[in-house]
């Protein structure tokens, strides 16, 4: 069976612990760089939201985020989608496309599942709680390396060279 080809490669976002987390002050809070990465991820990934806020509609994700969206447009964030999923995140995640999950705290099960596929490296573990700088540029761009080198060392060259579009 063939994989499926994409533009760009898919990255999956969780909200709290990963573009929500705990400032300076104890408080809820945007991370800072969130503009910064939103333009990034526009230019670079087809991005899904992965979040108990938004299992069904964007909206959800909206008005979730919006009183923390000092200075962002909501409208900025129409480009991330929803992916509809019931019990496990994991329910939705496309395992035969090139991916990054960026969440603080899957369930257990759900590590087991991308384990279990081999796909655990295509986890980004971000706890803004903890570090409320932690989510950056740098460290996805990092992950989406690694991701790349790893199909490269597991004999998928073909696979390597139909998504560089060689």
């Amino acid at each position: 069976m063939r994989k499926k080809q994409r533009d760009k490669m898919v990255i999956y976002l969780d909200i709290d612990g990963v573009v929500l987390g705990k400032n300076e002050h104890g408080r809820i809070a945007l991370i800072p760089n969130f503009r910064a990465i939103l333009s990034y991820l526009r230019k670079n990934y087809e991005c899904r939201w992965l979040t108990t806020h938004g299992r069904y509609s964007a909206d959800d994700v909206t008005k979730y985020l919006k009183p923390y969206l000092k200075g962002i447009n909501a409208k900025e964030l129409r480009f991330i989608k929803v992916v509809p999923w019931r019990t496990l995140k994991t329910e939705t995640i496309e395992f035969d496309s090139l991916f990054i999950w960026v969440d603080d705290q899957p369930l257990q099960y759900e590590l087991d599942i991308l384990r279990e596929r081999g796909l655990l490296g295509r986890w980004l573990k971000v706890d803004t709680y903890t570090n409320y700088r932690e989510l950056t540029i740098t460290r996805i761009e990092a992950k989406r390396r690694e991701v790349l080198a790893s199909l490269s060392a597991v004999g998928t060259d073909e696979y390597d060279r139909e998504w560089r579009g060689k």
